[in-house]
């Protein structure tokens, strides 16, 4: 076996979380053991980089497989709909569990703007909250990047925005959930063939805990999604101006830039970040160079809220 337990090497990031795992090869068999370790370094560290990895696409989904399974993006659908056949389009590939991340268009040019998110710049947000049942986590493998730097894509640590809430604001949120808007992309722009929402009516996502639990580690995470206008994303429980104030608020503890670890890509570089307990934005990148990466989602599992868990603890 090419990857053994006793061959990882961690080394932390010095930020609020992240490290760099080497002396794993990715495209080689990962045993149980090496599996389980993987595991409990992801849960320690919330993002993990393994640099110079060179992987298809059934590679990279067997990555998945490591961490709990693969799952479809929620955008897939609306790709398809848009008339991008899968495998003939460089915004859908032919296999329903790999996500393209271009910035090509669709005679394969770069550009800056595509149905998708092409080379804007993306908010800070979570990926697919927007379903019921949100990936636990994120895989993304650098293919081709602009010869002068590939992105940067920052995560902050939702363990600690929760920590830092003052306790009255702690109290203010249990129970609380946020409906999740799945009619916008992470650059806030419109999916193709959507009507822009005019009311909570319009908006068809599910509605997720304000926090919710890491099954693993057993701690309270922030769990905001996304932060577009009112009425993309809003607090079920409260009327409209509560709920623009009480997400005001709390988006300003999610984003503080010390909770934050910063990555400039090179080609081979896979990320892989936790969903449940972070989030993630990107810079916007030269929109005259191709810049591709593929993503597989690391199948997710149903949101636990502490409110719901102290019930259930109640009988």
């Amino acid at each position: 076996m090419t990857n053994t337990v006793q061959a990882i090497e961690v080394t932390a990031s010095g930020a609020a979380l992240s490290a760099t795992v080497r002396g794993v090869n990715l495209s080689e068999p990962i045993s149980a053991e090496v599996a389980q370790a993987l595991v409990r370094i992801w849960a320690e560290h919330l993002v993990l980089l393994f640099p110079g990895q060179d992987l298809d696409d059934e590679g990279l989904l067997c990555v998945a497989d490591v961490f709990g399974g693969r799952q479809v993006a929620g955008s897939r659908a609306y790709m398809v709909k848009a008339g991008h056949e899968p495998g003939k389009s460089d915004r859908v590939s032919k296999t329903a569990t790999i996500s393209v991340v271009s910035n090509l268009d669709d005679h394969g040019k770069p550009t800056k703007i595509t149905d998708a998110v092409g080379s804007l710049a993306l908010k800070w947000h979570t990926d697919n909250s927007y379903v019921e049942t949100p990936p636990r986590g994120s895989l993304l493998h650098a293919k081709r990047l602009p010869t002068n730097g590939g992105g940067l894509t920052s995560f902050n640590n939702q363990y600690l925005s929760y920590e830092r809430l003052p306790d009255a604001l702690k109290s203010r949120i249990e129970g609380l959930h946020v409906c999740h808007d799945n009619t916008r992309n992470t650059a806030g722009r419109l999916r193709p063939t959507v009507e822009p929402p005019k009311s909570r009516a319009d908006i068809a996502g599910p509605a997720h805990p304000i926090v919710r639990i890491h099954p693993l580690t057993n701690r309270r995470a922030l769990y905001l999604g996304r932060h577009y206008e009112w009425p993309s994303s809003y607090v079920v429980e409260l009327n409209d101006a509560d709920s623009e104030a009480l997400l005001a608020e709390l988006w300003g503890y999610a984003t503080q830039p010390d909770l934050a670890w910063t990555h400039d890509w090179t080609v081979g570089d896979v990320l892989l970040w936790d969903n449940r307990c972070t989030m993630h934005a990107r810079s916007a990148v030269d929109h005259t160079q191709p810049r591709v990466l593929h993503r597989a989602l690391v199948k997710g599992e149903p949101l636990v809220s502490p409110w719901a868990a102290d019930q259930k603890a109640l009988g």
